[in-house]
């Protein structure tokens, strides 16, 4: 029969294993977002080149901010995955807590699971996520760069 810490070790190692996955998975749909963002922005800005009605380019306003909040969403999930690894870390690297942990043969209450933030735990504001670099520079560039092809479409006809 498996004694009870031998079981929270099992779950801590699934658990830290998951984290990693999630993370991963994440940056890859970060990546997918981005990407489409920029396949459906080319394409709007081309067709409304080739049909020769400029006022479509700004469709592309749309389709920006709606991946932007889309990104936005995505990225506060990995921002509490990150931040739920880092403590697993810490954790990790403080000896004191470790032998604590195998003395007591108990590892603390939620330092790995659960996975996703529980209803009563606070997350990241979504202003604060669309306001991430990594987020607000490409699609801050992507706005400033549509609007300069808007006003050179309009001044050239």
């Amino acid at each position: 029969m498996m004694e009870p810490f031998e079981f929270q070790l099992i779950m801590f190692q699934k658990g830290a294993e998951e984290l990693e996955k999630k993370i991963a998975n994440l940056t890859s749909n970060l990546i997918q977002i981005k990407t489409a963002a920029i396949g459906i922005w080319t394409a709007i800005i081309g067709w409304s080149f080739s049909i020769k009605l400029y006022p479509v380019i700004l469709v592309s306003y749309i389709v920006i901010i709606s991946f932007w909040f889309l990104e936005a969403l995505y990225w506060r999930v990995q921002y509490f995955c990150m931040k739920k690894a880092s403590v697993l870390t810490e954790y990790l690297n403080n000896q004191e807590l470790i032998k604590n942990s195998f003395k007591s043969q108990s590892i603390p209450d939620g330092l790995v699971y659960p996975l996703y933030p529980s209803r009563g735990e606070t997350q990241i504001p979504i202003v604060k996520a669309l306001f991430a670099p990594s987020i607000y520079i490409f699609y801050g560039l992507l706005l400033v760069t549509t609007t300069v092809i808007l006003i050179i479409t309009i001044s050239i006809r």
